[in-house]
């Protein structure tokens, strides 16, 4: 959202002055290799936390304890992270759009 501020408060100044429209663009630049280092690792967080939870439900059949587990959080695990990735999908995109719109 800072990113958002100052590509903001720039966006005006940078059509007749195009030192504000490099460092328009290079924060643009940072937003996008920021939200997908963070995307990247939400993809890999919840392919982790995956493995470890089919391994845990695994042992727990093992032992004959899955009873007590309720395999449906599994469920709402994917949901919460799929909309972690769409929250910073989007406030990505605003990020990019807007700026270039004031502009």
């Amino acid at each position: 959202m800072l990113t958002l501020a100052i590509n903001s408060s720039i966006a005006q100044g940078s059509r007749k002055d195009t030192s504000l429209f490099i460092t328009m663009f290079i924060f643009v630049s940072l937003t996008i290799v920021v939200n997908l280092v963070v995307i990247s690792g939400l993809f890999k967080g919840k392919q982790t936390r995956f493995k470890l939870l089919n391994g845990l439900m695994k042992m727990y059949k093992d032992q004959g304890v899955d009873g007590y587990y309720d395999t449906s959080l599994l469920g709402n695990y994917n949901t919460r992270y799929n909309l972690f990735i769409f929250a910073v999908i989007f406030l990505g995109l605003i990020a990019i759009v807007v700026p270039f719109v004031i502009r």
